[in-house]
């Protein structure tokens, strides 16, 4: 007598256990007609708990579809960003049943295009950009009759996005450094338009939104805006691992610009740990004598000290774009390009602390 294995979880077990009728199961799983949002969640959570298997190769002749997204990566290294949206990416797309491939555009737009026409030509059934760096390249997507969204940083008006709350964070973050009573607080990032000889071509919105919170919060707390606390520069060009150097030395031209400085904040942990090397590298201790805050939570939490900073939902940002952009493909484009919108929060750890004494006394003063 054979033995016989486990027996294979049916589409009906999978309807069973999440307590819905097999059409409406079938129709979640095949992303074909209206199921509420509340069933939906319980049948993806009964595929998981299941083991259940969707057969994509018979679904895909079926419905002529690929279930194959393309994701275009800005880069894969240094920044773990990318690879942490990209894990969101492709969590969320193996619980409905597609397969990613993913393309590293290594921080150059013709690459960018080039990939997306071999993602297209591979009959991709959508393709997002985290982050585009060309908006016609998104075109190129959405011309061709795919589906497109743009994560962090959207250059195409028609494209659906995944964003974060940077003026939030950012704005929260200086508060925290001004309740701790700091006054000369420095800022290390991208350029903006509303800085004298910033090159327009090379401004983003997420750059403009981290500095006018910046900007903002030390006017509300009666802190004028002072050039000589600032250092713009276009690091994100920097090939490899330059961030970390670039971040080393607009801290030390900072320094040599504002010597009163007692905290500092950082567009992105990368910069926040050349920053780091930078002070440490001048026995400047930290939080000691100078406060230091980032943006991203990637490398933050592996620095000395901790850094406190802005945390970015990566993880989340990435499911959340899969989520449109499959969305977009059973359901068709919507009128107007969603745009889903994720809160970024302020983890306070080891890098700050109160300002210096001194600095608290003179309230403002620059300290030598």
């Amino acid at each position: 007598m054979g033995v016989t294995g486990p027996r294979a979880v049916t589409l009906k077990d999978v309807a069973a256990r999440a307590g819905v009728s097999t059409a409406t199961a079938a129709r979640v799983i095949h992303e074909n007609g209206y199921v509420s949002a509340m069933a939906r969640e319980r049948v993806f959570a009964a595929v998981r708990e299941s083991g259940y298997r969707l057969n994509a190769v018979a679904q895909g002749l079926r419905r002529q579809r690929t279930l194959t997204l393309g994701h275009v990566l800005h880069g894969i290294l240094p920044n773990p960003f990318y690879a942490e949206v990209a894990l969101g990416v492709e969590h969320a797309a193996a619980e409905r049943g597609y397969n990613v491939l993913i393309f590293n555009a290594r921080d150059d737009a013709d690459r960018e295009r080039a990939g997306v026409e071999t993602l297209l030509a591979r009959r991709v059934d959508g393709l997002i950009f985290t982050t585009a760096l060309r908006a016609e390249n998104v075109r190129l997507v959405l011309e061709a009759g795919v589906p497109a969204v743009e994560v962090e940083k959207p250059l195409c008006d028609d494209a659906a996005s995944v964003v974060v709350g940077n003026y939030a964070g950012v704005h929260d973050a200086i508060e925290h450094l001004l309740g701790l009573g700091h006054r000369e607080i420095g800022f290390i990032g991208e350029p903006v338009t509303r800085l004298p000889g910033a090159p327009d071509e090379r401004i983003d919105r997420v750059a403009q939104e981290r500095f006018d919170a910046y900007r903002d919060a030390l006017s509300s707390a009666g802190v004028p805006l002072d050039e000589a606390r600032i250092v713009l520069g276009d690091y994100s060009r920097d090939p490899g691992w330059r961030d970390v150097k670039t971040g080393a030395d607009y801290m030390a031209r900072l320094l040599r610009q504002h010597a009163g400085l007692t905290a500092v904040f950082a567009a992105s942990d990368m910069l926040a740990a050349g920053a780091l090397q930078a002070l440490y590298d001048r026995r400047t201790r930290v939080p000691d004598r100078m406060s230091l805050v980032g943006f991203d939570d990637t490398y933050a939490k592996h620095l000395s000290p901790p850094l406190t900073t802005v945390r970015q939902p990566m993880f989340e940002m990435g499911m959340k774009a899969a989520e449109l952009v499959i969305r977009a493909v059973s359901e068709g484009p919507p009128e107007s390009p969603a745009r889903e919108w994720c809160a970024a929060s302020l983890i306070v750890r080891e890098s700050t602390g109160p300002a210096p004494r001194a600095a608290r006394a003179g309230r403002g003063s620059r300290l030598r």
